[in-house]
């Protein structure tokens, strides 16, 4: 096999066609005319002799690249966040755009080496970016998609699910299911601290918007013996039935867990309702209730933006707004059932 790589000349030569019309069936130029039979002839002979066109050369002639970056600051991908990343991911390819996922800190304050070596066509970030940042982005010429997930001083979550949308369905869910008295239940996690405090944060708003007294929260050890202590803790103080948000269903299984060991009754002495509606919320005993998240629409929204911000004709976003829905199990049957 020849190491020389392949040229247009190769594949015009191969399909009987002039170069210039490979160059314009290859880069999808609808602009000039070209029958659908030549157009599927350059495209078969492209594909059996492996022809692979260079990115960089497509992003000078088009004046950008077709990389969509999305830019993840140093959380936990895991659960929901990971399925989201990958929907915006599918929904992105359907304009011919490859999504490129970056992760973890090493580019945060260095995002002028990163867009040197990859020909953007945007950056959609989840995060607000540092000054200088945000400067390499503007002297690069690539546009910036927000799609903030937290909310910052001066700039709130721009996606329709927030960290507050998610404890409020936890909050209600517990209050209309007869939990007199509720708490929130987070383990650590040092990458997905900013999420834990949200949620926490949101958790007391929430409770005192809705006129709850009493309510406890707290951030433990992600190991059973921490949370069973802080679970006896709880229910030493009062012979009320207590209601427990739980950071996800991870989280839920150790509190139900706890519970059995100290022959705590769930759900008649205690409610539990977990996030993510993960495959576990369904397999615990007693399965848990949990909250699920409508990521699709997410997705949808945000791709749309992408496609606003380049010049796409935007597909069908008509799913509606996200939202989140609790699926009701046995951990939340309720006190008196």
């Amino acid at each position: 096999m020849s190491s020389i790589p392949l040229t247009v000349s190769d594949v015009a030569k191969e399909a009987g066609v002039s170069r210039a019309t490979v160059s314009y069936v290859l880069n999808d130029r609808r602009d000039v005319r070209v029958s659908e039979s030549t157009r599927q002839r350059v495209m078969d002979t492209a594909r059996r002799l492996g022809y692979v066109g260079s990115p960089a050369a497509r992003a000078l002639r088009s004046g950008r690249g077709d990389v969509v970056l999305l830019l993840v600051p140093d959380w936990e991908i895991s659960g929901q966040l990971e399925l989201l990343l990958e929907e915006i991911g599918r929904l992105v390819a359907e304009y011919g755009l490859v999504c490129i996922r970056y992760e973890g800190e090493h580019w945060q304050g260095s995002l002028h080496k990163l867009l040197s070596r990859i020909s953007c066509a945007c950056v959609v970030t989840f995060d607000p970016l540092t000054t200088d940042d945000a400067q390499a982005l503007e002297s690069g010429g690539v546009p910036e998609v927000a799609a903030r997930l937290l909310d910052h001083p001066g700039l709130p979550h721009n996606t329709a699910i927030g960290q507050d949308t998610i404890v409020a369905a936890q909050v209600d869910h517990l209050l209309e299911q007869g939990y007199t008295r509720v708490a929130y239940l987070a383990t650590e996690e040092p990458r997905g601290r900013a999420f834990t405090t949200a949620r926490v944060a949101a958790f007391h708003d929430i409770c005192s918007i809705r006129g709850v007294t009493g309510a406890m929260s707290a951030t433990v050890p992600q190991d059973l013996e921490s949370i069973s202590e802080t679970l006896q803790a709880w229910i030493s103080t009062s012979t009320e039935p207590l209601g427990i948000a739980a950071w996800n269903d991870l989280t839920a299984l150790g509190i139900i867990s706890a519970a059995a060991s100290r022959q705590i009754q769930v759900p008649h002495r205690l409610g539990v309702v977990g996030g993510d509606n993960s495959p576990v919320a369904a397999l615990a005993c007693p399965t848990i209730s949990s909250v699920k998240f409508n990521l699709p629409s997410e997705a949808k929204q945000i791709a749309g933006r992408i496609a606003d911000v380049l010049g796409h004709a935007k597909r069908d976003v008509s799913e509606g707004p996200a939202v989140v829905e609790v699926f009701i199990r046995l951990s939340t049957a309720g006190p008196s059932q």
